[in-house]
């Protein structure tokens, strides 16, 4: 079908067809979550000598029809495997579903349409054709997240498209989830973030202050968790505490600390805690700002 692609002139900025650009691979995963994307990238990263070729895009660059359509022509047209998971449900995306479907359909690809919560959604499992105990299967990899329950979905989808791969079940992460492990009689510094930079395989920052505290002769000790108002973390963290006594807390979860009484879980630990403030530019553009600012200015 041809599409008219047309630019309306709003107060909001609105959507125009984009081509994405990428060539076909066996499997194609989009989704809205940035979070399902680098998780899965890290993932196939790990073993990618073994693992089906794989393409991920965000739904977030596909809301034009005629977007969908030159992506579903290049791409998914040639793929063996297309996973989507929407929040949302199948109206929010309804015609890259049904395109998708189509496609699906006619070329004989496995279609997984999963939801991007943890509520079932029929709708979706109608416009599936991977069958009912796959198409569950996938959806509880995605629902647990992180990089290594999404290491074994690709293994598991490689066992689909006929690779010889051993794959484990998934395994549910929990509230708290602790990086480090203290060996030393070193004074502790904990970091605290969110558990999901960590489903995202994106705690690279974290790490690199974890590394910096411990050349300065700290123990760093690395917590992620939802929120630092989530009840469920809040025996695991309190026994943390009362088990490494730290000198000192980095918090990241800067919206997250106190509750409606203004105090804070971290209080137990009756040390300074200091608030880390994480970028959210990407390194690239970090790196040009700091060169922008080492430029001498003009009189």
């Amino acid at each position: 079908m041809h599409v008219l692609a047309t630019e309306l002139a709003t107060l909001e900025e609105a959507d125009v067809a984009v081509d994405l650009g990428q060539s076909p691979a066996e499997i194609v995963v989009l989704s809205f979550s940035d979070s399902d994307l680098s998780a899965l990238a890290a993932a196939w990263q790990q073993e990618c000598e073994v693992l089906p070729t794989m393409r991920l895009a965000s739904l977030k660059r596909l809301k034009h029809p005629m977007s969908v359509d030159l992506y579903v022509d290049s791409v998914v047209a040639q793929a063996r495997i297309v996973i989507v998971r929407c929040l949302g449900g199948l109206e929010y995306w309804r015609y890259g579903f049904e395109r998708i479907a189509d496609i699906a359909r006619e070329r004989g690809v496995l279609f997984a349409a999963l939801p991007g919560d943890d509520r079932a959604d029929p709708r979706l499992a109608s416009v599936s054709t991977l069958a009912a105990g796959p198409l569950a299967t996938l959806d509880r990899f995605f629902r647990e997240g992180g990089t290594e329950n999404l290491r074994q979905a690709l293994r598991y989808i490689g066992t689909l498209l006929d690779r010889d791969l051993a794959w484990a079940s998934p395994v549910p992460v929990g509230p708290l989830t602790v990086l480090g492990d203290i060996r030393d009689a070193r004074p502790v510094a904990l970091v605290v973030f969110y558990r999901a930079n960590l489903m995202a395989a994106d705690i690279a920052p974290v790490t690199a202050l974890m590394e910096a505290l411990d050349r300065h002769g700290l123990a760093p000790l690395g917590v992620a968790l939802n929120s630092l108002k989530d009840p469920a973390m809040r025996p695991d963290l309190l026994a943390l505490i009362a088990a490494h006594k730290p000198a000192i807390i980095l918090n990241t979860t800067a919206f997250s600390a106190r509750g409606a009484d203004d105090t804070t879980v971290l209080d137990a630990a009756d040390v300074p805690v200091l608030q880390v403030v994480l970028s959210a530019a990407s390194a690239r553009r970090g790196r040009a700002r700091s060169a922008a600012s080492r430029r001498p200015t003009l009189p």
